[in-house]
């Protein structure tokens, strides 16, 4: 049981899982539905899918290098009063995105504000139950967060179309004042625990965002001075972490073969995961006519495939092999974007089987490709390898959005051969050109995982001579 520093009651450490889990799909669901309401705001707001992009991408960035900050923090702060602070947050921020809304600079302000407060959720609730579970219960409870994740992409594209479609995108900012409902069951379910004294690498985390903000910035718009401030931010972060003990994350990590290899890997698949979910209102939308509330019924199938792919995950775990389901999800990814890529204007259905594959592909491969990643890890160095590891994907992601919509804007041709007009091209060469980026992730992991295996044995053979 866990003891409520303020009141001296114990508390069930599961009464509390409830309502922290209800916030990380909650928070979830606002960021990708606003995800899904680019088109909306594109056209309100003439801009460009490049340029609405930012409010994707930027808010991407803020996730991963809060959810590293709010990892850091849970050591010195209670869980309880991160997230009453976190709810705070993200209520003043749609409060300002909202009275802001005709300006795409005050939309944006509130989206990086309103972020800021979204990026506890997550973490805060994998640090619970890391800390309060043990074994099969532990897998358990941290299992319900990959189908969280899953769950709160359906509801955010669901969500989010009916309200561009039947009410104004503008009015997604007030739904997010909803999470103030939470404050009095955080304070009742929540316990007001002892911490210790942590140190945040505030250094650190700014040459991440340096790294991460130039690298999206260029995608933008291919602007090669935007590289510079990304080149000296890896020069520096490369430094800082050679000659601090106390920095985000230290050399020794990258020592470790096996974690560094998989970190490369995990960044090239996951710039493809939102990098298709951003474009695909557009394509179905633009191509076909609908509305985004039909485009959001059109994720449906693909969303709720990939919840329960995340919830059997455990059971999958006991037939497949770690490699197998890796290579078995990055086939499915790679298929989910190479067939829609050349049959873009024709069965609008095939759209929907593609984010059958895709959404389950990603459910299926990421609690094997991160067991993989920090196999090697110590236990006592875990919590941080997971914090990168999850600040990987993040940065990643942004940047494949920017990647996707700065394509979308070069009007490539590439499947042009297959009978499809101009437009429809444009859109299946940002499917192909993401398609080959998922083999070419696969064929990363395969090498590496054949390198690592000879390693092996000539380890073992070394250990028994």
């Amino acid at each position: 049981m866990t003891v409520d520093q303020k009141t001296g009651r114990e508390l069930n450490p599961k009464a509390a899982v409830p309502v922290l889990l209800a916030l990380f799909v909650f928070s979830l669901v606002m960021d990708n539905g606003f995800k899904l309401l680019s088109p909306s705001i594109a056209s309100s707001l003439g801009l460009s899918e490049n340029t609405v992009s930012l409010q994707a991408t930027l808010p991407g960035i803020l996730i991963g290098i809060g959810a590293v900050v709010y990892a850091a923090l849970s050591d010195s702060i209670s869980i309880r009063k991160l997230m009453i602070f976190a709810v705070i947050i993200m209520s003043i921020g749609s409060m300002i995105g909202f009275a802001l809304q005709g300006s795409f600079g005050g939309v944006l302000t509130g989206r990086i504000i309103q972020t800021c407060g979204l990026a506890a959720a997550e973490t805060l609730y994998v640090i619970w139950a890391t800390k309060h579970f043990h074994g099969d219960e532990q897998k358990k409870y941290l299992g319900y967060s990959t189908a969280a994740f899953q769950l709160s992409l359906l509801l955010g594209a669901v969500g989010g179309g009916f309200i561009a479609t039947y009410v104004g995108w503008t009015a997604f900012f007030l739904v997010n004042l909803v999470a103030l409902v939470t404050i009095p069951f955080i304070l009742k379910y929540v316990p007001a625990e002892d911490t210790g004294h942590s140190d945040l690498d505030v250094f650190g985390l700014f040459l991440v965002a340096t790294i991460a903000g130039g690298l999206v910035m260029f995608m933008q718009d291919f602007n090669w001075w935007f590289l510079l401030p990304a080149a000296a931010g890896i020069a520096a972060f490369a430094w800082h972490i050679s000659v601090h003990r106390n920095a985000l994350i230290t050399k020794e990590f990258f020592t470790n073969k096996r974690y560094t290899l998989m970190l490369v890997v995990v960044f090239v698949v996951y710039s493809v995961q939102l990098g298709y979910q951003f474009i695909f209102p557009f394509i179905i939308k633009g191509l076909y006519g609908w509305q985004l509330s039909d485009v959001s019924l059109l994720l449906v199938p693909g969303y709720t495939a990939a919840v329960i792919v995340g919830a059997l995950s455990g059971r999958i775990a006991q037939r497949l092999s770690s490699k197998k389901a890796i290579n078995v999800a990055m086939v499915m990814i790679g298929l989910a974007l190479a067939i829609p890529a050349f049959l873009v204007g024709g069965w609008v259905g095939t759209f929907a089987i593609s984010m059958v594959l895709f959404g389950s592909g990603f459910a299926l491969m990421y609690a094997p490709l991160l067991s993989t990643a920090i196999r090697d890890v110590p236990k006592a160095k875990g919590g941080i390898a997971i914090g990168f590891y999850n600040l990987t994907i993040n940065m990643a992601v942004p940047i494949g959005i920017a990647f996707a919509a700065k394509l979308v804007n070069l009007e490539l041709g590439l499947t042009r051969f297959a009978g499809q007009s101009a437009k429809a091209a444009s859109y299946g060469s940002v499917l192909l050109i993401l398609a080959v980026i998922a083999v070419l992730a696969l064929l990363l992991y395969r090498g590496s995982i054949r390198v690592l295996e000879r390693e092996d044995m000539r380890n073992a053979e070394m250990a028994t001579d």
